[in-house]
């Protein structure tokens, strides 16, 4: 069974919120990682995740916000249901006249009037992108519905209560915010209206099976000829499908207070008319709403990212994604490289695109330049000063640079002044990589050190994936 790319990014979501306040031990010596050459690290997070989910009997947990949304959907959607059939008896039942009569546009009114007044506001919510409008809502849910769990979950322990309150705060993030959320609610939306009006019309149309109705309309405020024209517009797309509908003559003859008797041929023509509309104009747009809310559900779950600038994620790539010796350039200069010859460590899953061109920015003493791999066609120097910075960035502005690296030393502070020049160099560049150089002997960076510069390479529109740490020679 192929696990979507989402279902993955859900369970490293899920783990990564149960860590934040639950220590989770893995023990790497069972099971050890696949760590091949091109493995990313969305995939090596995914691996993890697995490894702590089977040593720590963690499936029950993370599965209790999928259960659980099953039910409760299944329940709102049963309620729905029987509201559908409820608002259809009552507006049969309540026409204001005798109990063998139905006011055909107060029937209409409540059983698209506030469907139609629902999918104006959702056509409102999206056209604005207001991906973020609910997600409140059900983050204030995911306090409480862990306790609802039962026994058998959560075995009474307070710490498995948490781990599942964790879980489930994940699986709502992950589901119902940002374009996922928007989507997901959508759907729930359209197939809560589309259950309402299927009980609604099943309803009407055993009540029209088992009785004879005469079909009847009023107003006070407005003429009869509004009433004609309306019925005549509604009419049109019904006749196109082939719902027979009344004639101008027909209903201006069901108009209340007229004492005559309705044929059946006019009954019939009136009943067709009032579930063709339910049907054209209620449950097929919604139908169509939801194949469309579906579709693009199913994008925004291949498009899901989750944030990678975060420091627990900062910290697992450094364990996860062994640091190199050197690390691997696409399209290198093709003569040997002097460099010394490490067997034991595994390379960086990391690979330039070709034609990458290279800028330092203001090494010090510590590090040689150009370093050994790259070929000295890409090689745009090292900015100094003032002078040196407006000379590379006349040639990326020449030679229109698509992909840059730029090398700055691990230990320098990740401050304003380098976030400006990083931003400069890469501003007409399409793809941007951050390479973190570091030599073979300094010791490893801190935690909080790798933190500051991704929060760098973020304000600088540099993907963490593009984030490189690199151990080269001393100069």
């Amino acid at each position: 069974m192929t696990i979507s790319k989402f279902d993955k990014s859900l369970l490293i979501e899920q783990i990564r919120h149960i860590e934040t306040q639950h220590s989770l031990d893995c023990d790497d010596n069972d099971e050890p990682f696949d760590l091949s050459l091109h493995q990313d690290f969305h995939e090596r997070l995914w691996q993890r995740a697995q490894r702590l989910v089977r040593q720590h009997d963690l499936s029950a947990a993370l599965l209790h916000a999928v259960r659980l949304s099953r039910t409760v959907k299944a329940a709102t959607l049963l309620l729905v249901a029987v509201l559908g059939a409820i608002g259809t008896m009552y507006a049969v039942t309540d026409s204001g006249a005798d109990s063998d009569t139905i006011n055909i546009y107060w029937l209409l009114l409540v059983l698209l009037g506030f469907n139609f007044i629902s999918m104006l506001l959702w056509l409102i919510g999206i056209s604005l992108n207001m991906d973020k409008l609910t997600f409140g809502l059900f983050a204030l849910l995911a306090s409480w519905l862990p306790g609802a769990s039962d026994n058998k979950i959560n075995s009474g322990k307070q710490d498995n209560i948490n781990i599942i309150g964790l879980a489930d705060r994940a699986w709502l993030s992950c589901f119902y915010s940002a374009a996922v959320g928007k989507w997901q609610l959508s759907k729930i939306t359209h197939q809560l209206w589309l259950v309402y009006l299927l009980a609604g019309l099943t309803c009407l149309l055993l009540l029209l099976m088992v009785r004879q109705y005469d079909f009847i309309w009023g107003t006070t405020l407005l003429s009869d000829s509004v009433f004609i024209k309306l019925t005549a517009s509604l009419s049109r797309p019904l006749t196109f499908i082939g719902f027979m509908t009344p004639s101008a003559e027909q209903v201006q003859t069901s108009g209340l207070g007229l004492e005559q008797v309705l044929t059946a041929e006019h009954r019939s023509h009136w009943a067709q008319f009032l579930l063709g509309s339910l049907v054209c104009f209620g449950i097929l747009p919604r139908l169509l709403l939801l194949l469309w809310s579906s579709m693009m559900s199913i994008r925004a779950r291949r498009l899901f990212s989750f944030d990678l600038y975060l420091p627990y994620y900062i910290d697992l790539r450094r364990r996860l994604v062994p640091r190199a010796s050197h690390g691997q350039v696409v399209d290198a200069d093709k003569s040997p490289p002097v460099m010394t010859a490490i067997e034991e460590q595994i390379p960086v899953s990391h690979a330039l695109p070709e034609h990458t061109k290279w800028v330092a920015v203001e090494l010090g003493d510590n590090f040689s330049w150009p370093i050994s791999l790259i070929n000295g066609l890409n090689n745009l120097g090292q900015v100094i000063d003032r002078e040196s910075l407006e000379s590379t960035l006349q040639r990326l502005q020449t030679n229109q640079c698509q992909v840059l690296a730029v090398a700055v030393a691990v230990t320098r502070l990740p401050d304003r002044g380098i976030q400006r020049l990083i931003t400069s160099l890469t501003s007409h560049c399409s793809q941007r990589w951050l390479v973190l150089l570091q030599t073979s002997d300094e010791k490893r960076i801190s935690s909080k050190r790798l933190t500051a510069w991704y929060q760098l390479a973020q304000a600088c529109n540099i993907p963490a994936d593009h984030v490189i740490c690199l151990s080269v020679d001393k100069s």
